[in-house]
């Protein structure tokens, strides 16, 4: 696989970025929604077009084997903004809601308002937590939300200003409804607009800022403008596959966009971009998922089957990169696993923001000075409540996996259904050796039992509510 250069990281460089800078850096956390890991320029593919995500690698520090904390979105996009595993999060946030229940009048609602106040509360339990933005704030930080936000209104997660100004409730019920859940206005980021991110850099120059940067791409629809297809209209792919990358190079171009604004207000350099994925997808060249039904395949809108909404490491792997012009020397690190666990811990610990003693993440701020640390992870474990079917939206499940340097195990609890791969030989998936490793998958049970333990998670407990 081609990659950029590996180089060696200036540890002088670094720390002088970290301890001299004229102010604090702002902060741009560029998710993508849907993006596989092996679909960028950077990380091997010859096929898709990523000029704006290939030169932040090029000069950044990148780690590509990070992991997502989900192989879906509103899960793992919680821990972004608050730092907390899914099922931490969803354990606090139940004991708040099942308060709130009890001061209500729940027995007298109908069962369609039981419904409505649920989805309710439950995204404005948000408000609740010490979010990203409330901490960043302490620092004199102003932040500011677009694109993708499962949580009702931008408030929710203490931010300034945002485009998610919460739900349209009149549309409960609806197919219309699953777009507001999604972020509402917020989803028109790139796809319709850049001028409220525009907009916001320009009247806040002078101080630090926050932006929440999370499009709704390369998700489906699968619509890019012929701008961004004629790219692929005469390369050797699958018809969904140029879908897809077209929705690619869209994403790309709007981060490219982005940095350029910044940097023609002089900014650039006091600027930190932060890219990660929200979660896998798979759709590789020559796999077609496009059919002649005016039905659309599960496939077309989420991918293969080992990508979005499974446990294989293509449905939770994402590349990592930390970009800070001149003040960061560019790395690219293949060996350390690093989870979206420790993105709220690096940002905070950057800004000079105590980190909360209660974060499982890591701060890696040392890594991203080229100092190796003995706290380096050497496995993660994770967890869904949900597994792909021919049901668009997937079934509910109870899914483990554990992921060292060498393996990746998954389990489903319910069935005991699993796989076992080397990923140094086979980073598909495509050779199962559990059968021959019993060794190997009864200690990785042992460790998922442990960790369950760890968690305080007594039973299989849905993390999308």
């Amino acid at each position: 696989m081609k990659r950029i250069p590996r180089l060696l990281c200036l540890t002088t460089l670094c720390l002088a970025a970290f301890g001299h800078a004229d102010r604090l850096p702002n902060i741009v956390l560029l998710i993508g929604d849907d993006h596989g890991y092996p679909y960028f320029g950077f990380m091997g593919d010859t096929n898709v077009v990523t000029p704006s995500m290939d030169a932040l690698a090029a000069g950044g520090v990148t780690f590509s084997a990070g992991h997502t904390t989900a192989p879906y979105c509103r899960p793992s996009l919680r821990t972004l903004i608050t730092g907390l595993h899914p099922i931490e999060y969803q354990l606090r946030l139940n004991e708040r809601v099942e308060a709130q229940r009890a001061g209500s009048d729940w027995e007298r609602m109908s069962p369609r308002d039981q419904a409505i106040w649920t989805t309710v509360h439950k995204a404005n339990g948000m408000a609740s937590f010490d979010t990203l933005p409330k901490l960043l704030a302490a620092k004199g930080y102003v932040s500011w939300q677009g694109g993708k936000w499962w949580e009702n209104s931008y408030r929710n997660g203490h931010f300034d200003e945002g485009m998610t100004e919460g739900w349209d409730m009149s549309l409960y019920g609806t197919d219309a409804f699953f777009h507001e859940l999604m972020g509402s206005a917020g989803n028109e980021l790139v796809r319709e607009t850049m001028e409220p991110a525009y907009d916001f850099i320009d009247r806040h120059a002078e101080r630090p800022m926050f932006l929440w940067f999370g499009p709704m791409l390369p998700h489906v629809p699968l619509d890019a403008p012929y701008r961004y297809r004629k790219y692929y209209a005469d390369m050797d792919l699958s018809e969904s596959a140029r879908m897809y990358y077209a929705n690619i190079t869209w994403w790309d171009e709007g981060v490219g966009n982005l940095m350029d604004h910044i940097e023609s207000r002089g900014l650039l350099e006091d600027t930190l971009f932060i890219y990660l994925s929200d979660n896998g997808y798979e759709q590789d060249a020559d796999v077609e998922y496009v059919t002649d039904s005016e039905v659309p395949s599960p496939e077309l809108a989420s991918g293969g089957w080992t990508g979005k909404g499974a446990l294989y490491d293509l449905s939770v792997r994402t590349p990592i990169v930390f970009y800070w012009k001149d003040r960061l020397a560019a790395s690219f690190n293949e060996t350390s696993l690093v989870s979206s666990l420790d993105i709220v811990p690096t940002i905070l610990d950057i800004a000079g923001v105590e980190v909360p003693q209660d974060l499982r993440g890591h701060s890696l701020k040392p890594l991203l000075e080229g100092q190796r640390t003995s706290s380096e992870r050497t496995e993660l474990i994770g967890y869904s409540d949900n597994r792909r079917s021919r049901v668009a939206m997937g079934e509910r499940a109870e899914g483990y996996y554990v992921r060292t340097h060498r393996w990746h195990f998954w389990w489903y609890a319910g069935t005991d259904d699993m796989r076992l791969y080397d990923v140094t030989v086979d980073p598909r998936g495509r050779r199962d050796l559990s059968a021959a490793r019993p060794d190997l998958v009864e200690g990785f049970k042992r460790r998922i039992e442990a960790w369950k333990a760890e968690m305080g998670m007594p039973e299989a407990i849905p993390i999308y509510e």
